[in-house]
């Protein structure tokens, strides 16, 4: 049962064994105290638990299984990893003094996994770009508002704990902060939104203005509506919706490492749910996923920041602009990215990361505040506040719903004869496509959120990581794309003055770029007529929007501000863009190093402290990916690694559903405890007598326990009958997955159903009724091979069948007095049900019903 003591694990939560001291807020010493059991010889369990050598950092002690265990004190966090269940690797290396721990199941998994969508990536990049797109076309086509709802679901539940909940604190109620503010603010902006607000700054509005999406090809909207509207679909990808995500992982590995002294990884924000089971093989697969997706993602932005990088020298006359080749130059700029990310994170996350993140910072706010005086000022202030109104009116509720469901529809499908309609890829390719990337980031940055919010309250960590990144995206967007906006359009007004007057569109078009005009640095009269007087002098030119060259739109604003003189004065452009890439250089060095700090500690059990050697493996890892991928296939293969992380992201929105109710659930347990400073993980899971006698995710699924391991269990699993599936276990899932109809009459006509067999006209009905439609799905589904219409009754049999399981186990878990929810009867009852019916049939036999049985007889 999940419910089971964890006081054979947790060192310092054993009363009997263990003297836990308080020497201050911050620091918790723990001397443990061995017991002598009466029945074995003192000198025996010397033998058996030898104690560490005080001279050795990491001690190690050896388990009967003869895995080797770090032994580690704690220092104000979480327990030890090693005080888990989990397993553990130690390895000593020849050179180094400490030798270095690791998961191996959960880094063996992650880097399988990312080695191979890197090689197929590298083999194929045009079959992997062409197979992964249409993963993604595909995923997008049938999980659009799965993706949409989600998001603002999660946002309401973010704010809605802000309230309820913001006085719970990440750690000790007197404790201190580990960062001040300004640094904490800082490292929050550069891992999470940094490098794509560089980039989509300014082209991002510029995108939005053309006649795609419902809104600008709408026909009846002004160019002037069309230009804010870009703006208001801007801050919706970049508001409330980026950080929402990234919250739910913050909050919930939070909690679970600073409040309840679990380890912190994202396996331990599962065990209000899943209890004991998540120190075993189901949690190495989640933290495996979770370091899949951490790296997809930093390895994706590297690379395709490597190629937008290039661009960038290329404009500044760094790098040959006719040069076809650029192989060279992207690796180049990747592994001096990752060579500053190593040095970055050896150095630490209080040296290393918060240090370059507080320079990228405040270089990006330096770029923005001359961009804002050097341009239409006054133009830029009233920008800022009427797009702040317009985000609150539209994008609370209308614009984070909408799917875009009839613009989405393909031709034949109903799709609009007006030719007023959306393109039909824009929701996906958008919107849809942020939705998916926040959640795939949201393992990295939650995790490092989590990591640098330590004694915090919830309440300011929402504050700090949801509402003043809006605030500085909103300012950022207003501006910069703010000028991209106007730029653009007076580039148009400079195109149509010189078709009109002069006879000639281009005849304003710069040297430099057909896209660009000069702007005349005085007035323009033709036969003493003002045809055009510059009211804002030094700004030229300006440029209308390239979308087949879109990352030159950001150093197209920068190169605008070049103030001609007779001196040939070179402008600002230069320096503003050289400010730009350094700024947008350390904003990759720190979200390669924060996302090597993630994964170290993830495939670490959680340990927050590790070998350098550790995360240095980490982060040249990232970098080679990156580099053979940009070699293999360029941008082709990038962007199919960027696809299958987006695809295989799916599953992480239903994690951060599961990570909600975990939140409530170890918020409530808090508030039962009156916020103590110490509370028992125990208490987030339900008591013995409150949980079935095979968990939902045991029973069967325990032989995969045994696989994880090699057969070689942990001691604490096995004792509690973790490490394989009984006999009666899997006779009786055999049964309900073939025969699930005998199980179900089984237990409908049990005495925990009808006590005094009263209803057995009534179970048979059902019983008949369940077997009818479960042999009726299975044919239909295969009838769906020649008619696919036979697919939708069978889905309905299917759905019914999980109807009666759901009422059936409700009502049997409730006799019980077995803590659950509809929910989660529904979901067991359909897509796992062997498992439920075997779960119930075995309940039959627990001293738990004879107990109920026998009070229900002694009345």
């Amino acid at each position: 049962s999940s419910a089971q003591s964890f006081n054979s694990t947790i060192p310092n939560k054993q009363p009997s064994s263990t003297k836990t001291t308080m020497t201050n807020p911050d620091s918790l010493k723990i001397e443990e105290i061995h017991q002598p059991d009466p029945e074995v010889p003192v000198a025996q369990e010397k033998e058996e638990e030898p104690q560490p050598d005080p001279e050795v950092p990491f001690a190690q002690e050896k388990t009967k299984e003869g895995h080797e265990i770090e032994s580690t004190k704690v220092d104000g966090e979480s327990e030890s990893p090693s005080s888990y269940p989990m397993r553990s690797t130690t390895v000593k290396l020849p050179l180094f003094k400490d030798p270095i721990s690791f998961n191996a199941a959960v880094s063996f998994i992650a880097l399988v996994v990312v080695w191979g969508l890197a090689i197929y990536c590298m083999v194929s990049p045009d079959e992997a770009n062409t197979t992964l797109s249409q993963w993604f076309d595909k995923v997008i086509d049938v999980f659009t508002w799965f993706y949409i709802v989600a998001n603002p679901v999660l946002t309401f539940f973010v704010v809605w704990v802000a309230f309820r909940y913001g006085d719970i604190k990440l750690g000790a109620k007197d404790a201190e902060p580990e960062f001040s503010n300004a640094s904490y603010f800082a490292m929050i902006f550069s891992a999470g939104v940094g490098v794509g607000m560089f980039f989509y700054g300014v082209s991002e509005p510029l995108w939005h203005t053309r006649p795609d999406n419902y809104y600008s090809n709408a026909g009846y909207h002004s160019q002037n509506e069309i230009a804010q509207w870009s703006l208001v679909i801007t801050m919706y990808h970049w508001g409330f919706a980026a950080w929402a995500p990234y919250l739910v992982v913050a909050i919930a590995s939070g909690l679970a490492s600073y409040r309840f002294g679990l380890p912190l990884t994202i396996r331990s924000t599962f065990y209000p749910i899943i209890g004991d089971y998540c120190w075993g093989w189901i949690g190495d697969l989640i933290d495996s996923y979770s370091i899949v997706m951490t790296i997809a993602g930093v390895c994706t932005s590297l690379g395709l920041g490597a190629i937008q990088m290039v661009a960038g020298l290329q404009r500044l006359g760094w790098v040959d602009s006719q040069k076809e080749d650029l192989t060279s130059e992207y690796n180049i700029i990747v592994w001096l990215m990752t060579a500053a990310a190593t040095i970055s994170v050896i150095l630490g996350l209080s040296i290393g990361i918060k240090t370059l993140a507080n320079i990228a910072f405040s270089l990006g706010t330096l770029i923005i505040f001359l961009s804002f005086v050097m341009e239409k000022t006054n133009f830029l202030l009233n920008l800022l506040v009427q797009t702040a109104g317009i985000y609150l009116q539209y994008n609370i509720f209308q614009v984070p719903f909408w799917t875009d469901a009839f613009g989405a529809l393909k031709e034949n499908e109903g799709r609009a004869v007006d030719e007023h309609s959306s393109a039909q890829w824009f929701i996906g390719a958008w919107t849809v496509f942020y939705m998916a990337w926040w959640v795939a980031w949201a393992c990295f940055v939650g995790m490092f959120i989590a990591r640098i919010s330590k004694n915090r309250t919830l309440r300011t960590v929402i504050v700090s990581v949801f509402l003043c990144p809006t605030l500085y995206c909103l300012i950022w967007f207003s501006f910069m794309g703010g000028i991209g906006l106007r730029q653009e359009r007076q580039a148009m007004e400079l195109e149509k003055l010189g078709s009109d007057v002069f006879g000639d569109a281009s005849y304003y078009v710069s040297e430099e770029s057909e896209f660009c005009y000069d702007v005349p640095q005085g007035e323009v009269s033709v036969n003493r007529t003002v045809v055009f007087t510059n009211r804002l002098l030094g700004v030229t030119p300006v440029c209308k929007f390239d979308s087949s060259n879109s990352e030159q739109a950001w150093f197209n604003v920068m190169y605008s501000f070049s103030y001609p003189d007779a001196e040939n004065f070179g402008g600002f452009g230069p320096f503003l863009s050289g400010l730009s890439i350094i700024t947008l250089a350390i904003y990759f060095v720190t979200s390669s190093d924060s996302g090597s700090l993630i994964v170290d500690i993830l495939a670490s059990n959680g340990a927050t402290e590790h070998h350098w050697i550790q995360r240095v493996f980490w982060a040249v890892t990232e970098g080679a990916v990156a580099c053979a991928l940009i070699i293999a296939g360029g941008s082709k293969a990038l962007k199919a690694l960027q696809a299958a992380s987006i695809v295989f992201g799916l599953p992480f929105n239903l994690f951060l559903f599961i990570m909600c109710v975990s939140i409530v659930g170890m918020c409530n347990a808090l508030e039962a405890e009156q916020n103590s400073d110490n509370p028992h993980p125990d208490m987030l899971v339900p008591k013995e007598s409150q949980s079935w006698d095979t968990p939902i995710f045991g029973g069967i699924f325990n032989i995969f326990e045994f696989i994880f391991s090699l057969g070689v269990v942990h001691k604490e699993r096995r004792e509690k009958g973790m490490h394989l599936p009984t006999k009666e276990q899997a006779f009786e899932f055999i049964k309900a997955l073939f025969l699930p109809f005998l199980t179900l009459n089984k237990v409908s006509t049990s005495a925990v159903i009808d006590p005094k067999l009263k209803d057995t006209t009534n179970h048979v009905l059902v019983t008949a009724v369940y077997t009818t439609c479960f042999i009726g799905w299975i044919v239909l589904f295969c009838f769906g091979v020649v008619n696919y219409g036979f697919i939708a009754l069978a889905w309905s049999l299917f759905f019914t069948n999980a109807c009666i399981l759901t009422n059936l186990r409700m009502t049997f878990r409730e006799r019980l007095g077995i803590r659950g929810n509809v929910i989660g009867d529904f979901v067991a009852s359909s897509f796992l049900y062997p498992q439920a019916l075997a779960q119930m049939a075995m309940e039959l036999n627990s001293e738990k019903t004879a107990s109920f049985i026998n009070g229900k007889h002694d009345k």
